[in-house]
Formats: structure tokens, sequence, C-alpha cells
């Protein structure tokens, strides 16, 4: 068991902003995120639930529905608005209830949050336009680093997505959904 050496971290930059002026500017941004990618996105109903985490960072389970399977994600990233650097890790689970029982009796349940995502990829970015319960309307940004790439090019990266769709810096989150919802709506 010692031996052995773990992959390590994946990476990304994220940016994850309001979506403010409610479903119609939600649906001006599903546009441009439409004509960018020329596809219609893949929707993905989620839902996560969030775990203590005595080291730091997030841990959730994200239930996916079948013929997808669930994941288990742990991720790590500071809370500042604007293009951040996240390392994450996650696992494929087929019994995701019996791991939802053990690590709520081994870390405690902190809550859950149900989500209906649009994907929708451009080059090395995942576009999600998210419908959150109880929250409302987002968009996230994932711009998978490739090992070569540094922060700063997935920064410009971001950025300059967040210009294509118009993000202002006063709808940008520091914090995840989780956070804002249990703030109700102010991370």
């Amino acid at each position: 068991m010692c031996d052995s050496v773990a992959a390590p971290d994946q990476r990304n930059v994220e940016i994850k902003a309001r979506i403010p002026g409610g479903p119609s500017e939600f649906e001006r941004r599903l546009a441009i995120a439409r004509q960018l990618t020329s596809s219609d996105g893949e929707l993905i109903i989620q839902r996560d639930v969030f775990f203590n985490s005595p080291k730091g960072g997030r841990l959730k389970l994200r239930y996916l529905q079948p013929p997808a399977r669930s994941q288990l994600v742990y991720y790590d990233r500071p809370d500042v608005a604007g293009p951040k650097l996240s390392r994450y890790n996650k696992i494929d689970v087929d019994e995701p209830a019996v791991l939802e029982k053990m690590l709520g009796q081994s870390n405690g349940a902190l809550g859950v949050l149900a989500k209906r995502r649009l994907l929708f990829l451009h080059e090395q970015t995942r576009i999600h336009m998210d419908d959150v319960q109880d929250l409302g309307h987002f968009m996230e940004f994932e711009v998978c680093l490739r090992p070569e790439q540094t922060l700063q090019q997935g920064q410009d990266i971001a950025e300059q997505l967040s210009r294509t769709f118009g993000i202002a810096a006063e709808d940008l989150m520091t914090g995840s959904y989780f956070d804002a919802l249990n703030k109700g709506g102010d991370s």
C-alpha cells in the first residue's frame, strides 16, 4: 500500500458568475454558448451532497442520472472572484447511496444542492449554464489546463470568455453554489 504513487491532481481555471436579469438574460447567454460551440449543449441533472472535509477543500458526492455514473469529487480552490486555480480529483461511483451513508457517518453531511446544467464544450473549456434550485441562474467556465500550461494562460482564456459572454465584475462569485445557498445567495 505504501508503494503506490497517486496521480497528480487535475487542474483547471474557473470562473463562476450569477446571471442577473432572470430567464431572458439566461436565454441570451445560452444563445451565445450555442453559437460559440455550434451545439445545443448536453443536459445534465445533478444532485450534489456536500460533506465535511476536515483538511480543507470541498468534498461532494454528485448523483447523476443513469446511464451516467455518479462521482465522488474533492476540490480545493480559493474563494475569490474572477479566474482561480482549482485542483481536483474525482472517481466514478457505482453505489452512491451506500457511499453517501458511509461519508455521512464518517465525515458528516453538510447539505444538498440540486441543479440543471447545460454543458457546452469550447476548445479546452467546459461552459456550464446552470439553473440552481432555490438560487437562480449562473454560468461557469472550467478551462481544463494541459500539463504544460500555466495558470496565467488559463486565466487569459477564462477572461476572454468572460468578455464574450458579457460577465460583469459585480456578478462574479467568490465561493461555490452551495456556499451561496447557505448564505441566502450572497456568495
